[in-house]
């Protein structure tokens, strides 16, 4: 196996592939990519997210080139993609300008960031409630309810999953 270090215990991981990868890393890998195309971005930014998820240490734009078979231009804008959705975040080594990434570990925050916007969708809803009739007043009034119970669900299954992760 690459200097990559994929995998939490390397004793008990199945020989790598061609591509230095597992077949299961790699799987899991390729299904990220599916995944997040489904939601619109290319398929090479949940390649690379799933990637940076196995990954054990930040990694600089030249090794994911070299394990991940990728152009270096691609795998750039994939990398800035995921920093704007702060799926990852860039770092650098002391006496380098090499930037490295990594997947952050706090999810939460982009819920919480989500939820912002959610809010403000939902307030814009709420305004345009007194200026609908009919169908369409209610229709906006159902919307704007839905998405404020989806926003207060958010806050309430973070806090709580913040409140187990600091009580273990």
């Amino acid at each position: 196996m690459t200097d990559h270090d994929i995998t939490p215990d390397a004793g008990s991981s199945p020989a790598p592939g061609p591509d230095g990868f597992s077949d299961t890393e790699a799987s899991f890998i390729s299904e990220m990519g599916s995944l997040m195309e489904r939601w619109g971005l290319p398929q090479a930014t949940g390649r690379l997210f799933g990637y940076l998820l196995l990954r054990n240490k930040p990694v600089d734009l030249d090794t994911m080139t070299r394990e991940l078979g990728q152009a270096k231009s691609g795998l750039s804008v994939a990398a800035r993609q995921l920093e704007s959705w702060a799926l990852v975040r860039r770092s650098t080594r002391p006496g380098s300008r090499r930037i490295d990434y990594e997947a952050v570990g706090d999810l939460q925050h982009l819920l919480l960031v989500n939820n912002a916007h959610m809010r403000k969708f939902t307030e814009t809803l709420s305004s345009g409630v007194p200026v609908a009739r009919g169908e369409a007043r209610d229709r906006l009034a159902s919307l704007a309810d839905l998405f404020n119970g989806f926003v207060q669900q958010t806050e309430a299954l973070v806090a709580d999953w913040e409140a187990r992760r600091a009580a273990s």
